[in-house]
């Protein structure tokens, strides 16, 4: 196993298979299908991420598949042969390896959605049979599919009751030739109960086979008379079993079909064949060609079998002595007389048919393998407990042990040599020892047991294996048999381990198989480059097989033959020339037709060129096709999809073209991808033409030429770009030079001096309650304190302001408007002239006094607050109208202040230190000692010791803000914290005491805060009335505005966060649906595009610049830092010097960008949907928006209007719980743009694009409206959101959603009569998801073994009441789904809002699938949500975390990737191994290195 740690492993794409051409009619309707190479696209898929910012598994994205990938989706010549087969019955004739099965995966999915009738699938072997049934089931998920084969004890199904049972809900039965027939035969199963029987490997439907006497026995005769007959598909890579050409002809009569072959461009397809070159190689015969004979003279152990066997006494055999014990009869004498006669006992012919063997193996391969294969047989047999023949008795088994212990068996020791070998067997080796670069092979070989003796020569001799050990993996694969009662002969050294062999083969560990005829036809092998025909061939029909396995480049089939001579090398050659003389005769006549057109490359007479308007840009229709391939490649990078546009041909009224080697003139229809409207994907040629390429450069060119005009070509005729869609590309700058925010001081002290009339507002100030001995806050000990707010411009309603003083204990402060004062109100409050002011200013205006009380004592390092200054603020006290400066250190100290309620109440004062306030805690009447006061004042050991002395604490120097401050570390950290007795204490006589309460020196503290707020609900209220007065936001919501100006750093009351949340679904979802009304011919690429545009950071920061946004965004942080209030003069001066109109400032275009979102967010709370968009368009008047009614109506008007669910579909409105108006919506949102074909009319792309934006407004809605107890902050939303919409998730509860249906289950097929019972299967809505592609079918059945793997522990973790409280984000990538899985749930959800208008539709479907329920889930809390990565992050700190990822490759399509994460340079905390991607790698080591971190903080 090799580790490579840059993460990469090269991967394979396996070459396109060809078509078999060989002598077979050319179809009635051609296909044409471009294969230049794709330009590098113009537009990318968005990807989900998740917390952590990396992306989910999407179709684009990593993901644990094979390294080796079939085609994408249904290639051009497949489409060709489902047409033909649709319009009547069909034998597909295609090469080995060329996808006949998926034209009949396709076939039988078209069949199911127009017929409720069942499908059956008939193939010759069981194995074939299992392998398709396991193909059909992976890639026609969506109906239930049964594989009844012989083992099940068919035979015993005798009544209608039991097939009646085990047929409910089947669909699709898949069977082997025999099975069919019986069950038609005794009326079990009617013909007009099937409405398509496909026959696989059909060249076997010949003389007395089941299925051609089900032909003729049945199906035509039905037909004959009238009655309804099931269609017809056969598959086959030769129609010819004999040389005889009639053979094509009597097989059409059997089928009732016509034998086709795709006549696509010749030329185009034998460039992807890769046909072998055929080899005979003669290898003679024996020197003494005596030397091997029935006398086994050739070594001493067959001679020794040979004696033993002549040695056998026939009266001893178990079969005569259990005749001569039984009742003597005549009948019993006559058997006694035969088997002694003829030696005919199940012991006397085993032992001959092993002389026989061995004779056989000795001739092919030599007398060491023929001595091997005696050793080996006699070994197997005689450690066996039982016999592997069931029909055998004990005693006979008994009976062969003790001859077989007289056999000489010595053990082959070493390896062969060439005497040792035949001259077949070296002629084998001789090929093998050939040079040639990663060989991967099959020998063919006719009988079992030479298989196993000849995989063990080739494994243990020198020339295949030991000294070259990567040279040669031998595997091999027999034929099985699954019928019961069928005897397994010991003899063909048949082990279990050989059903591997098959796999490896496929995997890559093993890349040389010994087969019998088993692999020459149906069996998915890989491309070999070496295939050897180690017996004689007997059949062209093996010859086509068999070389079709040798279909990689440069590739050999070796015809092994005794000489030079031999007749069969002769006829094989005659037979691979008349086949490459038909294909050239066929070509030849083609050019002769293009010939007959009289067009000279570069010369169309008299067509038409496309000349753009605006640029002068000219296109030929020579030029056409090229670029019609180039337009449809830059549509997409999805993954599984063939974006190749593919032609059709039919003549000039429109009919298939039946023979395109007559003279016939042609037209082309080109059809383009699903992505694209379905008005413009289908495009036929303006002219009639005599050859096929003339015809595809019509078509393309009226295509293009119609992209041109409906504008999604743009005028230098290219496709569109990003420039074309979007305009000039905006690059967003970290930061932004915008206007200084919006001063409303200055117009406030211009209003004090010009006397402008005043507004007064009651402005209540409470504190913070106190406790009880219990801890229960009261209520009614919260001190409390009202003022008079006063302004000469109108005041602004403020809500509730919670300011905190500390980080332990909250002030509230409102600002209410029921002022007792009898004059004129408005919303501004109480408004009074200047003169209505009193005689003495000063009684009227306490703020002087306010902040004197608080900030006073700074004056010796500060301006002095002077009290009577005209303030900005006017605050006058409700309750002391005599408040003044003077109160501060009136009163003397006296120990009595307690008992009169002054003390505590009131502030200490210490007039030598400038009047510092103090808290009262205490008096003492002698000095305490110096270590117990925490910080003693200056000369404190001078004062004397029997002096009163006072014990305070400080008041803070900073107190009042918005947010709850964060605990304070001590400077010390090395030095412990001891708490003593005495913060602080001064003499008694040196102290004086307020003659007020000291509420309002809480009060004084608190002005900056307020008039923090207060300003900022004044820019508020200026942008409300300045600029966005066409919202018609009341003073009610003022509240919400000031939320949405606020900026995280500006640290104000409240924050725009969880409102931009909001908004910026709101913005999103409205952009979505105007995208997708406007631009109706637009694929989901454009759209995209598109709306990233309008919704880009770059393009909001500059439409709120545009806007004048920038002046009232608050930005500055809060700080108590400094601050010194602002008088009027000053305020005044202050504008005129600095000259705050013009100056500018630096904000981050993030933040001009989130305020937008929250006035979005804003206006949608105000009035919900239609004020959002108002708001928009005011932000975006270029963009020329429409309602969402109206986007939705324009949608709803452009589906398809009649058209009816496929059957398959119909259960799936059950399921969601919806019934559409218009069905054609639910059939595009369930179709992938994978799916291929002339009927699809349009894919889940552009609804899902839609649904994208619903689902994240049901979830953003849900998650805003949360009140109780309280509001999630912005944080928790967005980890929920997180949590209930990433990919992973999306996509286990799409595997989760299913419908119920009855299914029989049968007991053991060894019981009789037959017992069954009715259990319920799961239909999950994934499988209703219409492809073409066969690895996305391969890919669901691969997750959903993972899905069955994971699906306890995933559902427990996030809807179980167990003990698990944790996301299980490891588990979510292990499952590793693709992006189709949630891309089809948001497309349903597109499709019910087009379809009904109801978001509240929409929100029902989001609770069935299981969103809402486990959003209550999470929002009981105790679930670990946050996603390892992001978590490991901030554990990490400041250190880096590395993810070391490496890819440890196991086999050729098995791959394993490990992590480690090393933290800061070198320590590596966690190590993970044995994950499919890297992505589930990095997650599930972030988890471990989450739990060692916080094992070891712990």
């Amino acid at each position: 196993m090799a580790l490579h740690y840059d993460g990469s492993a090269s991967e394979s794409e396996s070459s396109d298979e060809a078509l078999d051409e060989a002598i077979i009619s050319p179809l009635p309707t051609t296909v044409f299908e471009d294969q230049q190479s794709r330009p590098p696209p113009i537009t990318t898929t968005k990807k989900p991420t998740d917390s952590s910012g990396t992306s989910t598994p999407s179709d684009q994205g990593e993901t644990p598949e094979p390294l080796t990938m079939t085609p994408p989706s249904a290639r051009a010549y497949q489409l060709e042969m489902l047409e033909v087969s649709l319009k009547g019955n069909v034998i597909v004739a295609m090469d080995t390896g060329s996808g006949k099965t998926r034209v009949a995966v396709l076939r039988i999915i078209k069949e199911l959605e127009r017929s409720e009738k069942r499908v059956w699938f008939l193939a010759p072997t069981v194995e074939l049979a299992d392998q398709q049934f396991r193909v059909l089931q992976a890639q026609i998920a969506v109906v239930q599919s049964r594989l009844i084969l012989g083992s099940d004890n068919v035979d015993a199904w005798s009544d209608q009751r039991t097939w009646d049972a085990v047929l409910l809900n089947i669909r699709i039965v898949v069977s082997t030739f025999q099975i069919l027939f019986d069950a038609v035969q005794h009326d079990f199963v009617r013909l007009d109960s099937l409405s398509l029987i496909v026959i696989d490997e059909a060249h076997n439907c010949v003389k007395m086979n089941a299925a051609a006497r089900l032909m003729k026995e049945f199906y035509r005769p039905t037909k004959a008379a009238g009655h309804y007959v099931p269609h017809i598909l056969g598959l086959t890579a030769s129609p010819l079993m004999r040389f005889n050409l009639d053979g094509i002809d009597i097989l059409e009569d059997i089928l009732d079909a016509v034998c086709r072959t795709p006549t696509l461009h010749r030329e185009e397809l034998l460039a992807q064949v890769n046909r072998p070159e055929m080899i005979t190689v003669p290898y003679g015969t024996p020197a003494d060609s005596t030397e091997v004979t029935y006398s086994f003279a050739t070594t001493r152990t067959m001679a020794s079998l040979r004696q033993v066997y002549h040695q056998l006494d026939i009266m001893m055999d178990p079969y005569i002595l259990r005749l001569l014990k039984s009742k003597n009869t005549p009948r019993t004498q006559e058997a006694i007389r035969k088997a002694m006669e003829k030696h005919n006992t199940y012991c006397q012919r085993q032992m001959e048919s092993f002389c026989a063997r061995a004779l056989e193996i000795c001739k092919q391969l030599g007398p060491w393998a023929a001595d091997y294969y005696i050793w080996r047989v006699i070994s197997e047999f005689t450690e066996a407990n039982t016999l592997s023949d069931e029909t055998a008795s004990e005693e006979e088994r008994i009976y062969l042990a003790a001859a077989f212990k007289k056999v000489e068996t010595p053990p082959p020791f070493g390896v062969p040599d060439d005497n040792d070998l035949s001259p077949k067997a070296r002629a084998l080796l001789n090929i093998l020892q050939q040079d040639r670069e990663n060989p991967m092979g099959i020998v063919f070989v006719k009988e079992r047991a030479t298989v196993a003796v000849l995989s063990h020569v080739l494994s243990v001799h020198p020339i295949s294996s030991s000294h070259q050990k990567t040279r040669f993996r031998v595997g091999s694969v027999v034929g099985t048999s699954k019928m019961p009662g069928r005897r397994r002969d010991f003899l063909d050294l048949s082990r279990k381990e050989d059903i591997f062999s098959l796999d490896n083969f496929r995997k890559g560990k093993t890349n040389l198989l010994v087969a019998t005829s088993v692999l020459e036809e149906g069996i998915d092998v890989p491309a070999c480059n070496l295939v050897i025909c180690f017996d004689k061939l007997t059949s062209p029909k093996s010859f086509i097989q068999r070389r079709g396995r040798a279909r990689m480049t440069t590739s050999q089939l070796y015809l092994l033959v005794e000489d030079e001579t031999d007749e069969s090398a002769a006829q094989w050659r005659d037979f691979e020339e008349r086949m490459k003389q038909r294909y050239e005769d066929d070509m030849r006549e083609r050019k002769l037709l293009e010939d007959l057109e009289g067009v000279v490359d570069g010369e169309f007479a008299d067509y038409p060129i496309l000349v753009a308007n605006k640029t002068g840009a000219r296109l030929t229709v020579q030029d056409a096709k090229g670029h019609l391939q180039h337009f449809c490649a830059s549509l997409s990078t999805r993954r599984f999809v063939d974006w190749t546009p593919y032609y059709i041909f039919h003549d000039v009224e429109g009919n298939p073209v039946t023979n395109v080697s007559q003279q016939t003139l042609l037209k082309a229809t080109v059809y383009l991808p699903a992505s694209l409207n379905p008005e413009h994907r289908r495009f036929t040629g303006m002219r009639a033409w005599y050859s096929e390429r003339q015809a595809c450069m019509d078509a393309a060119f009226v295509a293009y030429r119609a992209l041109y005009e409906v504008g999604l070509v743009n005028d230098n005729l290219l496709p569109l770009r990003e420039a074309d869609v979007l305009g000039l590309l905006e690059q967003r700058a970290g930061f932004a030079l915008v206007k200084e925010q919006l001063d409303p001081w200055y117009n406030i002290a211009l209003a004090w001096k010009q006397g402008k009339e005043m507004f007064r507002r009651r402005l209540t100030i409470l504190g913070p309650a106190d406790r009880d001995q219990d801890g229960d806050q009261s209520m009614r000990s919260r001190v409390t304190a009202e003022f008079e707010l006063a302004l000469p411009v109108p005041i602004p309603y403020m809500g509730p302001l919670a300011i905190w003083w500390d980080r332990d204990s909250r002030w509230e402060v409102s600002v209410g408007t029921d002022m007792s004062v009898s004059s004129k109100e408005d919303d501004g409050g109480v408004r009074l002239t200047a003169a209505d002011d009193t005689e003495e200013p000063e009684a009227k205006d306490h703020t002087g006094a306010l902040l004197a009380f608080a900030f006073g004592y700074r004056q010796r390092y500060r301006k002095p607050v002077v009290p009577g200054v005209q303030y900005a603020v006017r605050l006058v006290s409700l309750d002391r109208p005599d408040l003044n400066a003077d109160d501060m250190s009136r009163l003397e100290f006296a120990v009595d202040m307690v008992g009169r309620q002054i003390l505590p109440q009131h502030l200490i004062r210490h007039p030598v230190d400038f009047d510092h306030p103090y808290i009262y805690m205490g008096h003492m009447p002698t000095k305490p000692t110096v270590d117990l006061i925490g910080r003693p004042y200056r000369g404190f050991n001078e004062a004397p010791e029997d002096a009163a002395y006072v014990v305070v604490r400080n008041w803070p120097k900073k107190a009042g803000f918005f947010r709850q401050p964060n605990p304070q570390p001590s400077k010390n950290l090395e030095v412990p914290l001891v708490a003593k007795p005495y913060p602080r204490v001064l003499p008694a006589d040196q102290v004086r005491v307020d003659s007020i309460p000291s509420v309002f020196t809480h009060a004084g503290m608190l002005v900056p805060a307020i008039t923090s707020a207060l300003e900022i609900h004044l820019v508020a209220a200026d942008l409300l009335a300045a600029r966005l007065s066409e919202l018609d936001i009341t003073e009610e919501h003022l509240s919400l505005v000031v939320t949405a100006i606020c900026a995280t750093a500006a640290r104000a009351p409240t924050d725009y966060e969880r409102i931009e949340f909001l908004g910026d679904s709101i913005l999103k979802f409205c952009t979505t649906i105007n995208a997708a009304a406007k631009n109706l011919l637009w694929p989901e690429g454009y759209l995209s595009l598109y709306k990233d545009k309008i919704v880009a950071n770059s393009r909001l920061a500059r439409a709120a610049v545009d806007f004048g946004l920038d002046r009232y965004i608050i930005y500055k942080s809060f700080t108590l830092h400094k601050w010194q209030p602002m008088n009027v003069d000053e305020l005044l001066e202050k504008a005129g010097n600095n000259g705050s109109a013009t100056k500018m400032r630096q904000l981050p275009t993030k933040t001009l960008a989130d305020v937008v979102e929250a006035l979005i967010g804003v206006a949608y709370i105000v009035g919900g949907g239609p004020k959002a968009l108002q708001c928009i368009s005011m932000f975006l008047p270029d963009v020329k928006w429409q309602s969402i009614d109206d986007g939705r109506e324009i949608l709803y008007n452009n589906a398809l209007s009649r058209h009816t669910l496929p059957v398959t579909m119909r259960p799936l409105e059950e399921l969601i719980g919806y019934s559409f108006t218009k069905k054609s919506l639910l059939v595009e949102a369930m179709t992938h743009c994978s799916y291929t074909g002339p009927d699809s009319i349009a894919c889940l792309d552009r609804l899902e694009f839609v649904g994208d934006s619903i689902l994240d407004y049901v979830v953003v809605k849900h998650l805003f409206g949360i009140v109780d107890p309280r509001p999630l902050e912005n944080s928790e939303m967005h980890l929920l959101r997180t949590a209930l919409v990433n990919g992973d998730l999306l996509a286990f509860l799409v595997m989760e959603w299913a419908l119920d249906v009855e299914i029989t289950v049968l007991a053991s097929p060894d019981n009789d009569p037959i017992s069954s019972a009715k259990e319920k299967a799961k239909i999950p809505f994934w499988s209703f998801m219409r492809h073409s592609s066969p690895d996305i079918g391969m890919i669901q059945r691969e997750t959903g073994k993972r899905y069955e793997a994971l699906r306890g522990e995933i559902h427990e973790a996030l809807f179980g009441n167990g003990t698990t409280w944790y996301y299980p984000w490891a588990q979510l990538a292990r499952l590793q789904a693709q992006k189709s899985y949630s891309d089809i749930f948001e497309s349903l959800l597109g499709a019910v809002w087009v379809d009904s208008g109801s978001l509240d539709e929409c929100e029902k479907v989001v609770e069935r699938i299981g969103i809402l329920p486990l959003f209550r889930r999470l929002r009981q809390g105790g679930v670990h949500m946050l996603h390892p990565k992001e978590e490991l992050g901030r554990l990490a700190g400041n250190l880096k975390v590395d993810y070391q990822v490496a890819v440890a490759v196991t086999g050729l399509d098995e791959r394993e990737f490990e992590c480690r994460v090393v933290l800061g340079e070198e320590r590596c905390v966690a190590h993970v191994d044995k994950c499919l991607t890297k992505e589930e790698a990095r997650v599930r080591a972030a988890a471990e290195a989450c739990r060692v971190l916080k094992a070891e903080s712990s």
